[in-house]
């Protein structure tokens, strides 16, 4: 294990946890960032975001674990008032030294070779900003529930235009060069790395400003098992349409910023949100989940991009759901898709 090797000098990745009343899988996320497989320094910062659990005394046995300041790990604890999750990512962000930057989340677990995968894409290329990786779903209880999940067109090169469509890239999954952030904080009057209005896509915001700057890098191999559970933020209805609004409001307000320089307009940015509102409405009527997909019909009308494909949705998800079960039942019976 790389924390057990003796080294001086700098850093040469750091590592930002970002938790919050978690202690039931915060240990597991972080056994898997001390044991990564890593021929170089790395600083681990965890920070608490004003929990009320024991996340302190579990975090404890970390730091000190990891105390030696020239360890080839260092755990550090950072605690602070209950401000959210950006302001939290922020905080870890301001404790690093370290030219690479992974923010990991306190339920996802990272393979052993993450680090070291990432840091070498970064260092390969010094145009790339941010690198991400495929990762794999896990349970509540740390069970594989699917195989490899990798993007039909994943984020690589320059891809600002490609990221305006829809956020591609899993923010536990991201690693960022520490210059090409503290740049696009610069850019903003608020001058943070991520911007805390934005809430439950801050992270999308974050990813764009880098794109305009930087290009991507994706390594297709799954360095990431991220957990999905009862308290993931996106598991209820209210939050997915929440989460949606964040979504669009990001993709116009960065177009209001930065259109002109990336050739987008805000007529083409209104067809972008329409699109990705209508993927969504239409995906979510096919899996049968007619609330959510009137859901997004109301986010249509709201962003006024509501049309007829979003009427004949949102007519078609009003009628009753025992319709579609026995239509269902019966197209299975007859082998044809459903309809």
């Amino acid at each position: 294990m790389t924390g057990e090797a003796q080294h001086t000098g700098a850093f040469d990745a750091a590592v930002v946890v970002t938790t919050y009343n978690r202690t039931d899988y915060l240990p597991m996320t972080l056994d898997s960032v001390v044991a990564q497989q890593f021929n170089g320094r790395i600083e681990v910062v965890v920070v608490d975001d004003g929990s009320t659990d024991d996340t302190a005394g579990v975090v404890a046995r970390y730091t000190e674990r990891f105390a030696d300041p020239a360890g080839a790990i260092v755990v550090r604890y950072v605690h602070q008032e209950n401000q959210g999750l950006a302001i939290a990512r922020n905080t870890g962000f301001a404790a690093t030294t370290a030219p690479f930057i992974a923010f990991v989340d306190d339920d996802d677990i990272c393979e052993p070779t993450k680090i070291a995968e990432q840091v070498a894409a970064l260092r390969a290329d010094h145009q790339v900003g941010l690198v991400h990786t495929s990762f794999r779903y896990i349970d509540a209880a740390g069970r594989f529930t699917s195989d490899a999940q990798r993007v039909d067109n994943p984020c690589v090169g320059w891809c600002v235009d490609v990221l305006l469509n829809e956020l591609l890239v899993i923010s536990s999954t991201v690693m960022v060069r520490r210059a090409t952030l503290q740049r696009a904080a610069a850019a903003e009057a608020h001058g943070l790395p991520y911007d805390p209005k934005w809430v439950r896509s801050q992270d999308y915001d974050m990813a764009l400003r880098m794109a305009r700057l930087a290009k991507f890098a994706y390594i297709p191999t799954p360095l990431l098992r991220y957990r999905f559970h009862a308290g993931n933020i996106a598991m209820t209805r209210d939050n997915i349409q929440r989460a949606y609004r964040y979504h669009c409001n990001v993709q116009l307000d960065f177009v209001r910023r930065y259109g002109r320089e990336i050739g987008v307009d805000d007529a083409e940015a209104r067809r972008r949100v329409r699109n990705f509102l209508h993927e969504r409405a239409e995906s979510h009527f096919w899996q049968r989940k007619f609330d959510i997909t009137k859901k997004m019909c109301e986010l249509a009308r709201e962003f006024e991009v509501y049309d007829d494909a979003f009427a004949s949705l949102d007519s078609r998800a009003a009628r009753p759901a025992w319709l579609y079960r026995a239509k269902d039942a019966v197209d299975r019976l007859l082998g044809r898709g459903a309809g």
